[in-house]
């Protein structure tokens, strides 16, 4: 079987021509109008030294004329005559030269820069990647907020999220330097024993007697939540939560018969994308993009990491990769970097290690042909039939220590564009009818993607039996790193309630601004395979529930802390910005009130803003173009959008995402020392002292490549002028 259709091309440049077809500049035509300009610029240098061309001309047929014959003396000094107003129109016009390259050279300038912005913005269209202009360089530089700002929006984030009852935020200060970081009451207590209901704190909740359950993260590359894959009824339902299971058989037979018996997420998004910003968020809970947050820049951050949760919660940890470590930079945090810890910043050192093993597997070419993998991907991927077999040997290992196993596969046959990694007989080609998706280009994307989907859920299906036959006490999590962002979406104004299956591709889903589901929304499930009675008995009233409202990566990390410290007794500091996904199912299933809750995921383009039960989308720069989507799918029509309500809603986007700024840039989302078992009350203790801010070179970045570019071709018209200036005197006639 070969994979046919669309060549790979630059994901990202797709995206961004797919999510927005208006802005509320038009750059185009700034554009146009700057190489118009330009044009008449070059063309008048080129005219001005065509005349002088032609003057020289003029003045040596004069002379020739005079040379031949001594009566035409008195016509060649009546010519003379002229001469020198010709010098006089000839300074003048070098003038006017001059300026035009002068000219030339400013609008070289501007027309780079507008170029060079669009490449960063990594997108082939001008107009429609321009509002990311301003925000990339608003963000180029550190974005603090001034006091009473910063008070404003702590005050505001604070009361945007709810914390559960025997939570408070750990930073009780006037102005807290850790605004984000929360905890139970005991940890709050140790900092700020000054709190009325510290004298009266209910003892600790015995722990779970029971083992501890291992866990199982499964990362799924471009994990799309088309409806195409889920059944139609979930599709066309207005509920908030809806009986399951949530895959069709037909692409996804292991996930569906997994579902059945989960809690399944039909929107679970990502906080970044690709994955050089959704990997870094789901592992740490920073917000990639804010002021250019990503794996390298914020190596030195103090972060919430869910590897060294667990890791401090008595659990082993390991991690399955398909790729070479470095790649994205991954190495940094996978190992907190070694070589750089003990010599470029020996602060890390401070910090805890994330995983006890790491395991990637590039075969030799030897093994490759015993194992029938692709050789052309042999240092680069490895399929998923690889990692997950890798996988199980590496647990079945691991559990050997007797300890209870966090573990984390990355899969990457889903990744754009939808080729695949193996060799062709390990997929099942999907060949749908013609027509019914639009174009045979559309056609052939929709095929390549449900075939590699169908591949990917063969070995999730595989690892899953293997822990229910060895190591049943586990909990199963699969989330995607990000959308599929090229996979087409189905309108759902166009589902006939009547029959569910007249769901039907449109492209406003992806050409309006911001409808488009398949950007940082994938689907997510959380199960337990096992016989522990607590975890049966938490996981009953949703065992097989589909919940529509929006999710993120932070809500399903943040319910594997509170299950995790149920059995340890721990529940450590956090500054996951997160819910309890099982008690929000349970609130759904109850018809009982969500706390309130906030996040944010932003490119430089593209902003979300979810609160408990919607989600808010924004051009990065402004309200302009703002949806209001409700449960998914949430592709809308344009009698749906509420500008007023989100123009207000992008106010408090913007103030809550300069927070996060703040507190990134300053090192303040969290710190690693307040983990410290010994500060609960009625210990009392000082809050920690933040490491250094972590710094930054982007603003140099940017002017170097901005002006020194720019500079450069600058030069190179202002030497082309001085060549055609220095002609110019040298073919000049001299008057003697």
């Amino acid at each position: 079987m070969k994979i046919t259709g669309l060549p790979e091309k630059d994901g990202n440049a797709q995206m961004f021509g797919n999510l927005i077809n208006r802005s509320p500049v038009p750059w185009a035509v700034i554009f146009v109008t700057i190489i118009v300009v330009l044009l008449v610029h070059v063309y008048t240098i080129v005219n001005n030294c065509s005349q002088k061309c032609e003057k020289k001309k003029t003045y040596k047929e004069i002379n020739s004329d005079h040379s031949e014959s001594p009566n035409t003396l008195q016509t060649a000094n009546n010519s003379f005559d002229n001469v020198p107003l010709i010098i006089e129109v000839n300074q003048v016009n070098k003038k006017h030269s001059d300026i035009s390259a002068i000219v030339t050279v400013i609008l070289i300038f501007a027309l780079e820069f507008i170029l060079f912005i669009s490449c960063m913005a990594s997108s082939e269209y001008l107009q429609v990647v321009a509002p990311s202009h301003w925000n990339f360089f608003r963000t180029g530089g550190k974005n603090k907020l001034n006091k009473q700002k910063y008070q404003e929006a702590v005050k505001q984030f604070r009361q945007s999220n709810e914390l559960m009852t025997e939570y408070d935020w750990i930073d009780q200060r006037t102005i807290p330097e850790f605004p984000m970081v929360y905890a139970p009451k005991k940890y709050v207590c140790a900092y700020n024993p000054e709190l009325q209901y510290c004298s009266s704190l209910p003892k600790d909740e015995p722990k779970i007697q029971e083992e501890a359950p291992n866990v199982v993260f499964i990362v799924v590359e471009s994990f799309s939540p088309s409806p195409m894959m889920f059944q139609n009824h979930i599709v066309a339902s207005k509920d908030k939560i809806v009986d399951g299971p949530l895959y069709k058989d037909t692409y996804l037979p292991n996930l569906r018969k997994i579902s059945e018996n989960a809690l399944t997420f039909s929107s679970l998004s990502s906080s970044g994308l690709p994955t050089l910003y959704g990997w870094l968020s789901l592992m740490t809970g920073e917000i990639p993009y804010s002021n250019q947050i990503n794996i390298v820049q914020s190596m030195l951050n103090d972060v919430d990491d869910f590897p060294s949760y667990f890791q401090q919660s008595g659990y082993d940890t390991m991690y399955v990769a398909p790729c070479k470590f470095d790649f994205d930079g991954q190495h940094i945090w996978l190992f907190r970097g070694k070589e750089v810890r003990n010599k470029k910043h020996p602060q890390l050192k401070e910090m805890p290690l994330w995983f006890d093993n790491v395991y990637q597997y590039i075969p030799t070419q030897e093994q490759a042909k015993d194992l029938n993998v692709t050789q052309n991907y042999l240092q680069s991927w490895v399929p998923d039939r690889i990692t997950a077999a890798q996988f199980m040997k590496h647990f079945d290992e691991n559990k050997l220590q007797g300890k209870p196993l966090m573990g984390v596969w990355v899969t990457i046959d889903t990744h754009q564009a939808f080729q695949g990694f193996d060799n062709d007989e390990f997929y099942e080609p999907f060949k749908f009818g013609q027509g019914r998706y639009g174009s045979q280009r559309l056609q052939d994307q929709i095929n390549r993607y449900a075939t590699v989907a169908k591949y990917m859920d063969n070995y999730v299906g595989q690892v899953v039996n293997n822990l229910k036959e060895k190591h049943n006490n586990t909990i199963v999590v699969l989330v995607g790193d990000h959308g599929a962002r090229e996979v087409p979406l189905f309108h759902k104004n166009l589902v006939d309630r009547a029959d569910p299956t007249s769901a039907k591709y449109d492209n406003s889903c992806n050409d309006e601004p911001f409808s488009n589901d398949e950007l940082f929304a994938t689907s997510g499930v959380i199960t337990y395979l096992g016989d522990n009675l607590y975890l049966k008995s938490l996981f009953a009233p949703v065992k097989g529930k589909v919940v529509k409202v929006p999710t993120d990566h932070h809500d399903m990390i943040r319910t594997l802390y509170d299950i995790v410290g149920a059995h340890t007794g721990m529940n450590l500091p956090s500054s996951r910005n997160g819910r309890n996904l099982i008690e929000l199912a349970t609130n759904l299933t109850e018809s009982k009130p969500l706390r309130r809750h906030l996040s944010l995921r932003t490119t430089m383009v593209h902003s979300e803003m979810a609160t408990e039960d919607t989600v808010f989308r924004f051009h990065s720069i402004g309200a302009y173009g703002q949806k209001f989507p409700g449960i998914y799918p949430t592709c809308v029509s344009p009698g749906e959008v509420r500008e007023p309500i989100t123009k207000s809603q992008f106010r408090n986007f913007d103030l809550y995402h300069r927070l996060y700024d703040h507190v990134q840039i300053s090192n303040k989302q969290f710190s690693y020392k307040f983990r410290n078992q010994a500060c609960q009350y009625p210990a009392v203790c000082d809050f920690p002292e933040s490491f250094k801010a972590f710094s930054r070179n982007d603003v140099a970045i940017i002017t170097f490549s901005v002006l020194g570019f720019g500079l450069l071709i600058g030069l190179i018209i202002v030497l082309i002028t001085f060549v055609v200036e220095k002609c110019q005197k040298k073919n000049q006639l001299t008057i003697e």
